[in-house]
């Protein structure tokens, strides 16, 4: 008797179904190859639905760094966040497949009260969307920005997936220095761009560096040639030195080595122009002494000692050093640069401060229900205003206070929110750091100093983001990345035996 659900009739409808998949492919494949292409890795990615949760979380953390964008695809998004986009629809099968793993994760309270204040904040985005409106320049609206909208839903997805991908340690540390090492793909497209028109279509794949174009162009009016990518490849360099050994040791009996080194790559990022790639370094470097307990009254000493050699060089040498960089350590008080490289950054300066004085002045009719991300688009705004680069920026949202910054896009509840999930994900890195620093520092594996380095770049990026950047449309890329990989690593090292109590705060090994 027939049976539609007996094996064999199984086996042969899916057959006969793949017969008939492969003919029209065949037939198709002369005139639409992309077409058969894409179907065909749709087909690989909805059969690995439930199960693909931790490549895709491993592509995430591995691309982020990189320069790689979806080719040909509106609004070139990077390949890190189509992955996580991706995850979505993987997160959901997987839950509905695996109820039991899903029960099984049970979230301890800093976790719960991060998750909800990241659910907070997604739903005050969809309420601002629908009561702001959404404009998207690619169907030729009056508004753009609706891009911000979908990046910032499509990542708050990425706290959830870092904590059930299930990585073990070495699947995480593979993923970090991968992403390092493909940071240096930022060069190729700067350099693509600037030199060589017969490589042009590289930049279909390659995304230009954070502001690439605007100091190409930029360079016939002010005269100083500024690489962002010097940015990016040097602070994957600065996190790859580390996370090698100890600070006690790299700023120990390594020092003659290390020291050099990591002046050199600082000195590189300068070249990118970028005042707070100094900063991001000395905020990153003092936090990882902090949370590895390098301080102590002789080192304290030695390191003010060496600072000052080091500032006093900078101050004879200054002149000597490429114009960007010149520009990276203008605010530097009384020191002696190039005239070019001082009126660019004073230009800069001055343009901030008027932002936040506008913001200021503006931040009443916002404080309840944010602007939003939408802004006029740039072919709209005036171009013959004395203070364009003012109302460019302000426009755009460059408010340069996180605090001002949140309340103005997204309002008080958006801050309020904001502030809790910094706040929770903050002593989640600190129970981290207490659960590494429960062996001596020459116990600790290269993954317990990648442990430390995530927590002092969640510190150094919070410090930051609300003193002196502030672009909220960055929060979620500044943050939810970083946030799960804390969360995923605390994980990580409860598995190896400590006892936590509902807070993860560790209280005693195991074994003692």
């Amino acid at each position: 008797m027939f049976d539609p659900d007996a094996l064999p009739f199984r086996r042969a409808l899916i057959a006969g179904i793949a017969c008939v998949a492969a003919v029209v492919a065949g037939a198709m494949l002369a005139d639409q190859p992309y077409l058969i292409f894409a179907g065909l890795a749709g087909l690989v990615y909805v059969g690995t639905l439930t199960v693909n949760c931790r490549a895709l979380a491993w592509l995430v953390i591995a691309l982020q760094p990189a320069a790689l964008i979806v080719p040909f695809f509106p609004g070139r998004p990077f390949w890190w966040e189509l992955c996580a986009l991706l995850a979505w629809p993987s997160l959901l099968a997987y839950g509905l497949v695996n109820r039991r793993k899903i029960e099984v994760v049970a979230f301890d309270r800093a976790e719960r009260w991060a998750l909800a204040a990241l659910g907070g904040y997604v739903a005050v985005i969809l309420g601002t969307m629908a009561y702001r409106g959404v404009g998207l320049r690619i169907f030729g609206g009056e508004q753009m920005g609706g891009r911000v909208y979908v990046q910032q839903l499509v990542l708050s997805i990425l706290p959830v997936l870092m904590l059930l991908a299930g990585f073990s340690q070495k699947q995480l540390r593979m993923a970090m220095i991968t992403g390092w090492l493909l940071s240096l793909t930022y060069i190729v497209s700067e350099l693509t761009f600037a030199r060589s028109q017969d490589m042009a279509p590289l930049l279909y794949f390659f995304e230009l560096p954070v502001d690439g174009l605007n100091f190409s162009t930029g360079y016939d009016a002010s005269g100083v040639r500024r690489f962002g990518s010097l940015a990016a490849v040097a602070g994957a360099g600065l996190s790859l030195l580390w996370v090698a050994a100890p600070l006690r040791e790299l700023l120990g009996r390594w020092l003659l080595v290390t020291g050099p080194l990591m002046v050199a790559l600082v000195g590189l990022g300068l070249g990118s122009g970028y005042r707070n790639v100094f900063a991001s370094a000395i905020c990153t470097l003092f936090f990882l002494a902090w949370v590895q307990r390098f301080w102590n009254p002789s080192r304290v000493i030695s390191m003010v000692l060496v600072g000052a050699v080091m500032v006093g060089g900078l101050y004879f040498f200054a002149k000597e050093l490429p114009l960007s960089v010149q520009r990276s350590v203008s605010f530097f008080p009384g020191i002696a640069i190039s005239p070019i490289a001082k009126a660019d950054a004073a230009t800069t300066n001055s343009d901030r401060v008027e932002v936040l004085k506008l913001a200021i002045a503006d931040s009443p009719k916002y404080w309840l229900f944010g602007r939003g991300f939408g802004m006029d688009r740039f072919d709209r705004l005036p171009v013959d205003d004395p203070n364009d680069s003012v109302s460019m920026l302000y426009s755009q949202g460059m408010f340069y206070n996180g605090f001002l910054g949140t309340l103005l896009k997204l309002g008080v509840f958006g801050l309020l929110c904001s502030l809790l999930f910094v706040w929770h994900v903050s002593k989640i890195a600190l129970q981290l750091g207490l659960l590494v620093r429960r062996r001596t520092p020459s116990e600790w594996s290269f993954f317990d100093r990648v442990c430390l380095l995530l927590c002092a770049q969640w510190f150094a990026a919070v410090l930051l983001f609300y003193l002196t950047n502030g672009d909220v449309t960055w929060w979620m890329q500044s943050f939810g990345l970083l946030a799960g990989l804390l969360m995923a690593c605390r994980r990580l090292k409860q598995d190896e035996g400590f006892v936590v109590d509902s807070d993860g705060v560790p209280k005693a090994s195991v074994t003692a």
